[in-house]
């Protein structure tokens, strides 16, 4: 038996008998009908309508051997493992104690070295068909009423890092923070949160690295029997402020905005925009906080061989701040380009809808990192590890349909963790009577008639092959 020797005695008080103590339980291991994930009724049952298994081998995301498992047989428990918090393949333990894998019905439920096996062997060929997976359950999800609400719909690619924790890891790169690190683009949806696409960068890559075509994709992922309903928007920070993002934002008749490097021509356009005594400035919209008293003006601006709008807002400094070079006058100056017509939007206006990228789209990818297993890179390969943050993207959506589907409207936009606690990680008892299975929810469950409302609003929904 392990034992730990004092290091070192001390002159407190120690007593035999406590005045207050936690009740003196004695500890068995007897029960094999309970489980510790009762919400796999509700995040198995709309993947059961998504057709997350047939869609997987319909694409043929892994080969198949004689008694083998199939490519869908091994994302599901990946996808799962994740929605009930895992952070490392081994974390599929939580879903093989005997309740929980009644609870699974039908579903295979393969070890964690076949789920090794079925990552590690992770190609780029894989990974594409992991892409076209997401794009599927995407489409599908939308079609049973989660699609973003028909108007502007803001697509926001972004760069985000990870640590890696391991030089050996494929792309494990020092990322210009000084740590090794890997760096994936992630596209959001801003409206609603949605992932629409994820793509494995090493550490030093660039934040414009290939950042033009992954809008291609995140366009790509847009379902296209509802992209009638949209006008989309490209939003993306001073790292798509390229001739190459233009053109890919153009090629697909979508608006955009992109902040502006202050590179000199820049700044030589902003200062004599705040020259000029003509320049109209008007109170940014919804400007508190530090952002109090900015204000807004635009200009023209040639860039990419097109004539944008330049909108400029500016920035009181507060009493003690330290000076920038570019500051003039007391004003700091931010900018950015667009394409859309004055007629259709005022400055004010894109301004503020430039300025939600700190909204939806942020809190994506820190759930991504903090709640759904993209906190860090598990395997050494490049390719694998992608593929689990695929996973992870999949696991965030899906917790994101169920709320949105079946919950109650004050767990529309939870954060995972509390997802959790309320409806996914909840113990509960599994039992076989008149041939039926019954999930018994504890008495003292306070969402106990919410999940029962949620799971009879998913099987309502239509069922995907």
């Amino acid at each position: 038996m392990k034992s730990t020797p004092a290091l070192f005695e001390i002159d407190d008080m120690v007593i035999a008998r406590p005045f207050q103590r936690v009740a003196p339980v004695v500890v068995e291991a007897t029960e094999d009908d309970v489980t510790g994930v009762a919400g796999i009724a509700l995040f198995g049952e709309l993947l059961d309508h998504l057709g997350l298994v047939q869609a997987a081998d319909r694409r043929g995301l892994r080969p198949i051997g004689p008694g083998g498992y199939s490519g869908g047989e091994c994302y599901r428990p990946v996808v799962e493992l994740q929605l009930a918090g895992g952070d490392f393949i081994s974390d599929v333990s939580m879903l093989q104690d005997e309740a929980t894998k009644r609870l699974r019905g039908s579903h295979a439920l393969p070890s964690h070295t076949t789920l090794y096996r079925f990552l590690a062997g992770a190609d780029l060929g894989r990974v594409t068909k992991a892409m076209a997976v997401n794009r599927d359950m995407l489409r599908r999800a939308w079609a049973m009423g989660a699609a973003p609400t028909p108007g502007i719909l803001t697509i926001d690619p972004d760069a985000t890092y990870i640590d890696t924790f391991g030089k050996q890891k494929e792309g494990s790169k020092f990322s210009y923070k000084g740590t090794v690190q890997m760096s994936p683009l992630v596209g959001v949806v801003g409206e609603t949160g949605d992932v629409l696409a994820i793509r494995a960068r090493g550490g030093n890559a660039h934040p414009a690295r290939k950042l033009a075509t992954f809008v291609d994709e995140c366009v790509t992922a847009i379902p296209e029997e509802a992209r009638h309903n949209y006008q989309l928007w490209i939003r993306i920070d001073s790292a798509g402020f390229s001739k190459s993002v233009v053109d890919a934002a153009v090629k697909h008749s979508a608006a955009f905005s992109i902040t502006c490097k202050q590179n000199k021509a820049v700044r030589k356009a902003i200062e004599a925009l705040a020259a000029d005594p003509k320049t109209v400035w008007v109170p940014a919209k919804e400007a508190d906080g530090e952002l109090a008293g900015s204000e807004v003006a635009e200009t023209i601006y040639r860039f990419a061989k097109r004539d944008l709008r330049l909108i400029v807002r500016r920035q009181a400094k507060a009493t003690g701040e330290q000076l920038s070079f570019d500051d003039l006058g007391g004003w700091r100056f931010f900018a950015m380009i667009t394409n859309i017509p004055p007629i259709f939007a005022a400055a004010r206006d894109i301004d503020h809808h430039h300025r939600l990228r700190g909204g939806a789209p942020e809190e994506a990818i820190r759930q991504l990192k903090e709640d759904f297993g993209m906190n860090h890179a598990p395997l050494q390969s490049f390719h694998a590890n992608w593929l689990w943050w695929l996973a992870s993207a999949l696991a965030y959506n899906v917790a994101r349909w169920v709320r949105v589907l079946a919950l109650p409207e004050p767990f529309r936009t939870c954060r995972g963790k509390r997802l959790r606690a309320s409806f996914l990680n909840v113990p509960a008892r599994v039992v076989r009577t008149s041939r039926r299975l019954h999930l018994r929810l504890p008495r003292a469950y306070r969402h106990a008639n919410a999940f029962i409302a949620a799971l009879k609003r998913l099987r309502a929904l239509p069922m995907f092959a």
